[in-house]
């Protein structure tokens, strides 16, 4: 069976979409009918053409005819009417391939790829069929002579048909493009909201950050023959690490450094908490009321208690010392410091002070020990957090508490010693950094 005798089968099977006007459905009808255009240099086939589809209607809409009787006059209607559904287009007229040139026109030039366009050609010689279909965006290629009413009729309803879903699928990919631009439009308010915010949490947490070192002791503390000093470098805007450090009374020092899990805002609250919680401690220290602070276990294991009854979901690595200035003499309880406190003594080799523990506000069963320790004249004590660690380019931590040993004397200063460490005072870190030292120098 050849492609015009199946044409003509599946018009016989499918006669629902093709149906003779109606009273009822007249003015639908008229008000929306398919447009068709005629372009052919020979009068008669006009008025075949609209005789043999005059009483025609698909999906109950009649037909509009416009003619042309040239290609010149064809672009010109085509450049004013872009409703056009279908154009019966002979090949041969004011030049031999005038029609394929109108073809290229149409797609090329106006990108008008929804029309559908079947050549109809009194010599098919003139245009073979096959170079035609294959060389021209066309729909279909008919001989005049075999265009009886009947095939006719079936070319027009299959084409429409086409028109009709390819004009559908331009219509959902118009509505889905204007949904997807106005989802895109959406996303860029949410996006400059986002912005917004992120901004004014910066603006935030810089105001936080204000804060939170305002509540760090002075960068040089001396008392008689000691002196304090640090440095802090957070990884962030705030600090998950904390030092402090203050006269207890006049023979007594308290110092400090504290790690507290994670880093950011959230760790941040937790070193402030800390702070108060100390800093309570201290009036009652000053009233008579406690001496707590003068017991470094005893302390680790009040704020222990504080931080699970509170359920703060933090844990701290703190080190806590107190120095006796009249027996040059430390106490100090580790609560998880990590790396251990370097000692270094004149004309001897650092040596870390090895106590291992538990963090505060981790185990209900934590139990902290006191330690001494006895200063001998030019010597100094380091206390690090573990962002230090994460610095230093060694592969195992034996390296790296290797690298700290053999980098600490007791005549080094925090920034002689983060020089050395390659450690910038600018530089991103991928946690916070704290260097505690306390330096004693007799002056007798």
């Amino acid at each position: 069976m050849d492609q015009h005798a199946h044409d003509d089968q599946r018009l016989s099977q499918d006669d629902a979409p093709m149906v003779f006007s109606q009273d009822d459905e007249a003015d639908y009808e008229e008000t929306n009918p398919w447009t068709i255009l005629i372009v052919d240099d020979e009068p008669e086939m006009h008025q075949v053409t609209l005789m043999a589809l005059r009483d025609f209607s698909f999906q109950q809409r009649k037909l509009n005819f416009i003619s042309a009787y040239s290609a010149a006059e064809a672009k010109s209607l085509l450049q004013q009417d872009n409703e056009i559904a279908l154009i019966l287009l002979d090949v041969v007229m004011e030049t031999d391939d005038a029609g394929l040139t109108l073809v290229k026109y149409i797609r090329d030039t106006l990108q008008n790829h929804l029309a559908r366009i079947i050549l109809r050609t009194g010599q098919p010689g003139q245009a073979p069929e096959q170079r035609v279909i294959k060389d021209y965006d066309i729909n279909d290629y008919r001989s005049k002579t075999e265009l009886t009413v009947q095939r006719l009729t079936t070319t027009v309803v299959s084409a429409l048909r086409s028109f009709t879903t390819i004009q559908q699928l331009e219509q959902l990919n118009h509505s889905l493009e204007a949904k997807v631009a106005e989802r895109t439009q959406a996303l860029e308010a949410a996006n400059q909201q986002l912005k917004k915010t992120v901004t004014e949490l910066e603006a935030g947490e810089r105001a936080g950050k204000q804060v939170q070192f305002k509540l760090l002791p002075s960068q040089v503390f001396t008392h008689g023959d000691y002196q304090l000093s640090h440095a802090l470098q957070p990884s962030d805007f705030m600090s998950g690490d904390f030092v402090d450090y203050f006269a207890l009374d006049q023979d007594k020092i308290v110092f400090y450094i504290a790690d507290v899990s994670g880093h950011g805002v959230a760790s941040a609250f937790v070193t402030v908490y800390l702070k108060r919680f100390i800093g309570a401690l201290l009036e009652r220290y000053q009233r008579g009321d406690s001496t707590i602070l003068a017991n470094p276990a005893a302390l680790l294991d009040a704020l222990n208690s504080e931080l699970l009854r509170e359920n703060i979901t933090k844990y701290i690595a703190l080190f806590y010392g107190v120095l006796d200035t009249s027996k040059q003499q430390i106490t100090y309880a580790n609560a998880g410091a990590y790396p251990w406190p370097l000692l270094c003594q004149h004309q001897q080799p650092a040596e870390f002070l090895e106590l291992k523990s538990t963090p505060v506000g981790m185990f209900d069963f934590s139990n902290y020990q006191n330690q001494t320790l006895a200063l001998t004249e030019n010597s100094a004590l380091f206390i690090f957090s573990d962002g230090i660690l994460d610095v230093l380019p060694e592969q195992t931590s034996a390296e790296k508490l290797k690298r700290l040993q053999q980098s600490c004397s007791a005549h080094i200063s925090i920034a002689e010693l983060m020089h050395s460490l390659r450690i910038e005072p600018a530089q991103s870190l991928p946690d916070d950094m704290t260097i505690l030292k306390l330096d004693y120098r007799s002056t007798a």
